[in-house]
Parts: C-alpha cells; sequence; structure tokens
C-alpha cells in the first residue's frame, strides 16, 4: 500500500482552517497559510484565485464535513425521531471535538455579500443535509408534522447547536456543554413531533 500525502489544495484548505479560525476572515494572512501549508503563496491564487476564494472554499468544506460526521452516525434499528435525536446531538458533539471548524462556521461571513440563499449561504445547507433527509423522510412515513420545513428546522437546529459556541463565555455559566446538546435536541425534536 502506497501512501500518499495531501495534495496542495487540500494542505492549503487545512492551514487555512486553522488560520481563519485563529483570525478571522479579515485578520487572516495568506502568508501564514502558505508557511503552514508548507507550499508557495501564489499557490493560493492559482487554486483559489483570491483569498475570499479560499475562505469560501474552506467554509464549504467545513460544512461538509460536519455534515458528513452526521452521515455517519450509526442509526439503525432507531426509531425515526430517536434517529433524529441521536444526529443533532452528533453535530454538537463535531462542533465540541472540531474546534477549528467550529470557529469557521460561528465566525461565517458572506464571501460573496450576495443575496440571501445565494451561494455563500448554501453551507449551512451542507452541514443540515442528513437532518433534512430525515425530517423528509419522517414527514413521508407520519413520524413528524407535515407543516415542518425540514430545511428550515435542520438550519434551527445547526444554529441552536453553533450558538453555545459563539456564546461560550456565557453558556458555559448556563449550561454544561452535554446538557446543552441534549436540551436543544429535546427542542428540535418536539418542533416537529406529533
Amino acid at each position: 500500500m502506497t501512501f500518499r500525502s495531501p495534495s496542495a489544495p487540500d494542505r492549503l484548505a487545512a492551514a487555512a482552517l486553522i488560520e481563519f479560525a485563529l483570525h478571522r476572515r479579515a485578520g487572516a494572512r495568506t502568508s501564514r497559510i502558505a508557511r503552514r501549508a508548507g507550499v508557495n503563496q501564489q499557490l493560493i491564487h492559482y487554486y483559489f484565485g483570491t483569498k475570499d476564494g479560499l475562505y469560501a472554499a474552506v467554509l464549504a468544506r467545513a460544512a461538509r464535513e460536519a455534515g458528513a460526521a452526521l452521515a455517519r452516525i450509526p442509526l439503525v434499528g432507531l426509531t425515526a425521531v430517536e434517529r433524529l435525536r441521536r444526529l443533532v446531538r452528533g453535530q454538537f458533539d463535531f462542533f465540541l471535538a472540531h474546534p477549528d471548524h467550529t470557529a469557521v462556521l460561528v465566525q461565517a461571513e458572506s464571501p460573496d455579500q450576495g443575496p440571501p440563499g445565494g451561494p455563500a449561504d448554501h453551507w449551512a445547507d451542507a452541514a443540515t443535509r442528513p437532518v433534512v433527509e430525515l425530517l423528509t423522510e419522517g414527514q413521508a412515513t407520519g413520524f413528524f408534522r407535515d407543516d415542518v420545513d425540514p430545511l428550515h428546522h435542520a438550519r434551527l437546529a445547526l444554529a441552536l447547536n453553533l450558538s453555545w459556541f459563539a456564546l461560550r463565555p456565557v453558556a458555559e455559566r448556563w449550561s454544561e456543554p452535554l446538557a446543552w446538546r441534549d436540551r436543544v435536541a429535546d427542542l428540535v425534536v418536539r418542533g416537529c413531533t406529533w
């Protein structure tokens, strides 16, 4: 078996995730990203066009990885309601275990300043896709209320989970992280069940 090192775009994206998490979009420096990735700074422009292009790629990647982690949660043999509860809890657990991803998502800025619902907002959809799919399937089988929009409900779950991290200095005084996680899961489940 041959081990291949990550490609230059992958190394740049990984380095940029750390840089954007530490310094936000405005404070991030492409020179530090290139140095951390071990590549020439010009490769950022070659692969991503601009710092904003790299930021958009990192934001989308962080959201995709959050969604992919949800898709790997074992749900076989559980009711739709318990699957939803596990997904919402799993989302919080991912954010707790991946602070750089979480920081980038909490600090998310629209890279293109386009209209709401435009391409810049699709990162949230990638992070919530497994929840949307479960809610849609559960509505079709009668487990979840028909008057709930699966996409909006999944985005609400994402916002509630991320809010603990966004408000961490205050939220830590209000609740232990796992208690917050469980309350969010309960709210999300109650909000869509009969």
